[in-house]
């Protein structure tokens, strides 16, 4: 991919730059409280338990804890994948590290399934915690923004290159440190992280269903052969964009009127 200047590739993605810069004056332009919006814009991605989220300074995390875990797992991994210029790389990742991945996802399962027993009542192997959930959803978030990029690299392929997206568990080793760096914010439970850390979480699902769009798009209308430069991504990333901010809105849109209808009263902030 060519090294541009981040000023010429803002001119160059004028349309990303827009589309973002439009989301954020939107969702500013809004009345009501910052926190009342936030959980609002992520209540279609998540349960938003308050008994399962992390508070800050009397604020509430507009994710729970596994959803934390997960888009922040997500946007770290993400982040380190592009600054090792990674993102458009397909090749399979050895085994070692699928198995790696996949333990981590059915980590989450368990302890998914261990959180689930506790509130129906029933017995469970140990205790659950918000830390368990906040670990093991990181781990499924890792695991996810690495097989998303795997599918977006695949459906560029003119585009990209054959080479493993992951070659060993030394190239997690970013991931890892951001890992613990997250885990210690969100535990920290300072007041003044409150405002970074869910407009991250915000930014992270945003960007993950915008990646899952673009694969669609890319797909959907075959011209995933036809993308040979990053420029030919600039009208199919910018609908994605849309698109992917469409869909997490209109399921919030459709929690909300279910709930409703149901009669059921939504959760205090």
């Amino acid at each position: 991919m060519p090294n541009l200047h981040p000023l010429t590739r803002i001119r160059a993605f004028w349309l990303w730059t827009a589309i973002a810069l439009g989301g954020v004056l939107t969702f500013l332009a809004v009345p009501g409280a910052y926190g009342v919006k936030a959980h609002a814009v992520l209540h279609g991605l998540c349960a938003q338990t308050p008994s399962h989220t992390f508070m800050f300074g009397g604020n509430a995390l507009p994710f729970d804890a596994r959803m934390t875990g997960i888009y922040g797992g997500a946007l770290v991994t993400f982040t380190w994948l592009a600054s090792l210029r990674r993102v458009h790389f397909y090749g399979n990742p050895p085994r070692r590290v699928v198995a790696l991945l996949a333990l981590c996802v059915v980590a989450m399962g368990l302890d998914g399934t261990n959180s689930l027993l506790k509130d129906l009542g029933l017995w469970h192997p140990y205790p659950p915690a918000n830390i368990l959930r906040l670990v093991t959803g990181f781990g499924t978030g890792v695991a996810l923004a690495v097989i998303l990029t795997w599918l977006l690299a695949s459906s560029m392929w003119n585009l990209a290159s054959a080479k493993p997206v992951v070659r060993s568990f030394g190239d997690l080793r970013g991931v890892a440190f951001g890992g613990v760096l997250f885990g210690i914010a969100v535990l920290s439970g300072a007041g003044w992280l409150y405002l970074p850390l869910s407009v991250l979480l915000m930014v992270s699902a945003w960007l993950t269903l915008t990646v899952l769009m673009l694969v669609v798009v890319l797909l959907l209308f075959r011209i995933d052969e036809r993308v040979r430069t990053l420029e030919d991504l600039h009208i199919p990333g910018a609908a994605a964009a849309i698109l992917g901010l469409a869909v997490m809105l209109a399921l919030a849109g459709g929690r909300f009127w279910l709930e409703r209808v149901a009669g059921i009263p939504l959760s205090p902030v």
